[in-house]
């Protein structure tokens, strides 16, 4: 005898992403029905664009302080202890997936491919027997029956027991992130911390310097600090680009989400660049006496380009000593155009928008997501995963690494629950 449709809960993940493929996988493990919906024309697009191509996708490094959120911290890690610290590296090795580790932490398919992790996610769907629509998207999410009735722009209607909502934040639109999951939470009554850019380029006020000379520099190692009033309140260190409208790279990246939301609480927002973090003031005096010495003739201009990048001294040294040699300086004159260089402080303008954002800050509100299932706190049967909620991480691979478990724990729990609802029907 076959089994009664109507005792076969179905499953619809909304979103073809990292977090709604393996919201998938995990739902259709427990031998549930499960609809996977995505509007591009192929799954994981995002997942492509990831470490450059290269798919960093795990870190060793588990501190729940490598994640943001504007609620309860401790919600993250409650969510990371859900799973062992080598759920990734398992579940992947099960698919086919070798790793390797860099970086000191940082874990890429051993092909450094991003297409690899995409092809190993979708031959687990194919076995799974998981339906996947494609070039299709959710038109209206609706109460029916104690579940929901998901109907697609397409006209096609599907009757869902359970639905995952995994469709992406606002970051990157081209890839097909449109911010409209936050629009069918709010119908469910959930809170929408605002949406804002984060790990982006940094735009800033030219002040004098100009960016079109120092455009493609990079400072291969300095540091940045951002000044929120005036105050420091993060600092990261490591390759900087210098660009025609400010800054880039991945330090810059790792404060450009608390950047986003203090401008949008109109802070006064500046950054500090070191372009010698190791060069400390004593030192340069020292060396100072040395090169006066031997290359009086030199211009001070002329002597700061053999210490920082050229286009950069050009682009930012326009005191009028500039063009003075060394042997008519004095110490204290060096020890200022030095500092300069120690201390390059820029307001920031703005980040350069959603277009240029690997990620989005905000989403659902924590507070009313279990962080041990992923189901709303508000409406029975309805769960998130990935971007959508308001959780971004540092760069090197905790936004995939949250995607993949936080869509884990969904699939499994929503299966779990149309288990025990099928159980109790057959009673």
């Amino acid at each position: 005898m076959g089994v009664d449709p109507k005792l076969v809960p179905t499953i619809c993940v909304i979103g073809g992403s990292a977090a709604g493929m393996t919201a998938a996988i995990f739902a259709a493990r427990f031998g549930e029905r499960v609809i996977l919906i995505e509007g591009n024309d192929k799954l994981g697009r995002k997942i492509y664009a990831t470490g450059n191509g290269k798919c960093n996708f795990y870190n060793r490094d588990q501190d729940y302080r490598h994640f943001h959120t504007s609620g309860d911290p401790s919600w993250i890690s409650e969510v990371l202890a859900h799973k062992e610290d080598t759920f990734l590296l398992d579940f992947f090795r099960e698919l086919g997936l070798m790793s390797i580790e860099r970086h000191g932490g940082y874990y890429y398919p051993v092909n450094e491919s991003a297409a690899t992790v995409v092809a190993c996610l979708e031959e687990e769907l194919q076995r799974l027997h998981v339906e996947i629509i494609l070039k299709d998207r959710m038109r209206t999410l609706t109460r029916e029956n104690g579940g929901f009735r998901v109907l697609l722009r397409s006209g096609s209607s599907y009757y869902a027991d359970a639905v995952i909502l995994a469709m992406g934040g606002s970051a990157s639109p081209k890839l097909g992130s449109d911010g409209s999951g936050y629009y069918y939470a709010k119908n469910f009554g959930h809170t929408i911390v605002e949406p804002l850019p984060a790990l982006c380029p940094l735009k800033l006020e030219p002040a004098g310097t100009d960016f079109s000379v120092w455009s493609g520099v990079r400072l291969t190692d300095a540091s940045i600090t951002l000044l929120v009033d005036g105050v420091s309140v993060a600092s990261e260190r490591g390759e900087i680009l210098l660009t025609a409208y400010g800054v880039s790279g991945i330090p810059v990246f790792q404060i450009s989400g608390i950047a986003a939301v203090k401008l949008a609480q109109k802070k006064n927002v500046n950054i500090q660049i070191d372009a010698a973090p190791d060069m400390g003031a004593e030192e340069a005096k020292q060396a100072f006496s040395e090169w006066k010495a031997c290359f009086g003739k030199r211009t001070l201009q002329e002597q700061l380009s053999r210490i920082f990048p050229t286009k950069m001294v050009e682009a930012f040294y326009r005191s009028s000593d500039r063009n003075t040699p060394m042997a008519k300086l004095d110490d204290a004159s060096f020890a200022k155009a030095f500092d300069c260089f120690k201390h390059m402080t820029f307001t920031v303008l703005d980040t350069m928008g959603f277009d240029q954002a690997q990620v989005s800050s905000g989403g659902v509100s924590l507070s009313e997501v279990s962080p041990q299932t992923m189901e709303s706190k508000l409406r029975p049967g309805l769960y998130f995963a990935g971007e959508l909620l308001d959780v971004y991480g540092d760069c090197g691979g905790y936004n995939l690494q949250f995607a993949f478990t936080g869509g884990a724990i969904a699939g499994q729990s929503a299966a779990e629950a149309c288990t025990k609802a099928r159980e109790g029907m057959k009673r």
